[in-house]
């Protein structure tokens, strides 16, 4: 299935996250699909299964799964908004895992899903966050993955009720920097596992 590709560039979390319920409804109803690839200005989110102490002035509640998370500059957010390829839960968060274990790949890395399906590992730390939220088979919400990110900002919360040490970004793992626009790229290449129900997982 084609889809449409958007670069939004950097965006404040709340006003996008309007826009992403809109064009979720409008999926719905028909509308065609979008990836919509962005950073976001600093912000804690905290998804549904966030435990009630852990929800502090400033985090922003959200629909996705998930616990709390922080997205910021340095970060690729990646939004599939679209219809699901499968009508299957379980596959769909495979090939959101399956599209950061690719991304990873193209750096030369050796990556693996977590064992619950919110984030994808490389050198036993986590440099990728995932949490959705689907409606009639419609996904909102997705992965960030951390490109080049201040870990100081882990250390505020518990990321996906995890110690904030377990977190790191592309650039660690890899031992070099790499620019957001390779990120970019390679997840631009590798979309089609979150729209083609024929990609081979």
């Amino acid at each position: 299935m084609a889809v449409e590709i958007e670069n939004l560039g950097q965006k404040l979390y709340e006003p996008l996250l309007i826009q992403m319920r809109e064009l979720h409804e409008a999926v719905q109803r028909g509308a065609a699909g979008r990836v919509w690839l962005l950073e976001h200005d600093p912000v804690y989110t905290a998804g549904r299964a966030t435990p009630k102490e852990d929800l502090h002035e400033g985090i922003v509640p959200i629909e996705r799964g998930g616990q709390i998370t922080y997205h910021g500059p340095g970060q690729l957010t990646v939004y599939p908004i679209v219809p699901l390829p499968k009508r299957d839960l379980r596959d769909w968060l495979k090939r959101i895992e399956i599209f950061g274990v690719r991304i990873a790949n193209a750096f030369g890395l050796e990556a693996e899903p977590s064992v619950d399906g919110t984030g994808v590992f490389a050198n036993g730390r986590k440099f990728a966050s995932i949490g959705v939220h689907v409606k009639r088979w419609v996904n909102m919400h997705g992965i960030g993955i951390n490109v080049s990110v201040d870990s100081a900002a882990w250390q505020l919360v518990r990321p996906c009720g995890l110690s904030p040490d377990i977190m790191t970004d592309l650039s660690t793992a890899a031992g070099r920097p790499i620019a957001m626009q390779e990120v970019i790229d390679a997840a631009t290449a590798s979309v089609s596992v979150l729209v083609d129900a024929d990609d081979p997982l």
